[in-house]
């Protein structure tokens, strides 16, 4: 289940984007660490000011991206921004209608990705949308009528051939639609291997508004380039519900695997593959939609045996049958050697562990390697903000504590640091040369040594930062707001800061 804050009031990973940060994790890894930032460091950052802040008419809880200059974000306002990076300027925008989603999160929370000259991201009506990057099909450029779709969702101007998708449509229950938000943000890869290698594929999950009502989760793999969904698979069989896949998957571009975790149905048995983290085939997987995997076996659901290299392998969290709600929201951190070759695969649960299983294919994948707790379990609690892998180690926030601010030894889960200043967070970071950026609840927004998790850098915001911050090209970008009531007043915007 999706849930920000409810409690607070009672290509490939080396594609060369400069020092951008072209996706939600900034690279297909989920690392969240930019290695080619180098502007930014512990020897100056303590003299970062405000750049540029655009408020918005709604939260913005998306990681921005930025690429050449521009920032791309959507927020829950039902716009989709482009910025000039420097100056905070809109160069041109979108708007998308989410009457389904728009009484629990409105608008946009996936965040963006750049590829093959687009911007792709998902809405809260369950369509993954793709718009020439340069803006050609934004207003004026294009019409500003707005298109009305299935359910009365809709989009301004002209998108990219075969986009928006409708992927609440695309699941096997049509009465799942209506209740379809895409919290996930679209990452893209080319297969190495199999029937559809070099094929440029977008991955994305659906998951639920809220777990209100449950719909049967899924992560799809569309063609990149015509909308043409080529396969799905579904973590849970068609006679229950849950498996709600609303982080974002990861890919190891090694092994031609992509990584996904789960979450379940709130006051629902987890059933099928819920609370668990999965390794899927990058070229076909589950069913295959487009015709171009037509040899893959059934999914099988435990407590069953798994069906042979479909998934690839699975590690479950939690026997089925739990009620707690512990899912899998932060997003799977492919963790490397020193080569570059993926080790392990580790993921945060709602449940306040890390867990770290074996990478890739063959004999011990998918096998426990380590795990740490450092937070109290819970429908609101442990991991919610996505972690990062760099300098040999996980860094993370969590929401419950009592260590809000931790960094790992990626290798054995050891505790390097805890920073005492921390407070309940559902942020993601973002690390970069010797930094690890996050937000908290209370609007505090801090830079940290990577090293000791000493804060070198703080700023109020204004309101809770459920935003995953970006270090790129010699600024950092956040949003801010989360809207835990109507009531409640609050900063909602985009911040830039610059040395």
């Amino acid at each position: 289940m999706r849930l920000f804050v409810l409690g607070l009031t009672a290509f490939a990973g080396t594609a060369a984007f400069a020092a951008g940060w072209p996706m939600y994790g900034h690279d297909v890894r989920q690392s969240r660490f930019n290695a080619g930032e180098i502007v930014i460091g512990p020897q100056n950052v303590g003299s970062l000011r405000q750049a540029w802040f655009l408020p918005t008419g709604g939260p913005v809880t998306a990681t921005p991206i930025e690429v050449g200059g521009v920032v791309y974000v959507g927020s829950w306002d039902h716009t989709f921004y482009a910025l000039d990076a420097t100056t905070g300027a809109v160069k041109w925008k979108v708007t998308v209608i989410t009457p389904q989603g728009d009484s629990k999160f409105p608008g946009i929370q996936s965040s963006a990705a750049i590829a093959n000259g687009r911007v792709y991201f998902g809405d809260s009506c369950g369509y993954l949308h793709a718009y020439p990057a340069t803006g050609a099909g934004a207003p004026p450029k294009a019409l500003a009528a707005m298109t009305v779709r299935n359910r009365g969702c809709g989009s301004t101007g002209t998108e990219s051939p075969g986009f928006p998708v409708d992927l609440g449509g695309a699941l096997p229950n049509p009465g799942d639609a209506v209740n379809t938000d895409i919290f996930s943000s679209p990452i893209p890869f080319r297969p190495t291997a199999g029937a559809n290698k070099g094929r440029r594929m977008i991955y994305v999950g659906a998951a639920s508004h809220q777990d209100s009502p449950c719909i049967h989760g899924a992560l799809f793999a569309l063609d990149a380039m015509t909308g043409q969904v080529v396969w799905r698979f579904d973590t849970v069989p068609a006679s229950a519900i849950g498996g709600a896949v609303w982080s974002t998957p990861a890919v190891d571009a090694v092994n031609d695997l992509v990584y996904a975790d789960t979450g379940d149905c709130v006051n629902n048995a987890s059933s099928g593959l819920s609370e668990s983290i999965l390794a899927l085939d990058a070229s076909c997987a589950g069913i295959s939609v487009d015709g171009t995997c037509p040899n893959l076996p059934p999914v099988t659901y435990p407590p069953g045996a798994l069906a042979p290299g479909n998934p690839v392998w699975a590690f479950q969290a939690h026997p089925n049958g739990e009620l707690q709600d512990l899912d899998f929201g932060s997003s799977p951190n492919v963790i490397t050697d020193a080569a570059g070759i993926p080790v392990l695969v580790g993921a945060g649960s709602k449940d306040g562990t890390y867990y770290a299983v074996r990478a890739g294919r063959g004999p011990g994948a998918g096998q426990l390697a380590w795990k740490t707790t450092t937070s109290v379990a819970g429908p609101a609690g442990g991991f919610q903000g996505s972690t990062g892998f760099a300098y040999g180690a996980i860094f993370a926030t969590t929401f419950s504590g009592p260590e809000f601010a931790v960094a790992l030894d990626a290798f054995n889960g050891a505790l390097e640091w805890d920073a005492p200043d921390a407070s309940t967070s559902v942020s993601p970071v973002g690390i970069a040369n010797g930094l690890v950026f996050a937000g908290d609840n209370l609007g505090f927004f801090r830079a940290r040594d990577v090293s000791t998790g000493a804060a070198l850098f703080t700023f109020q915001a204004g309101g809770p930062i459920g935003s995953g911050p970006v270090i790129a090209d010699g600024m950092v970008f956040v949003g801010v707001g989360v809207r835990v009531a109507p009531a409640t007043p609050e900063t909602e915007g985009i911040f830039a800061f610059r040395p």
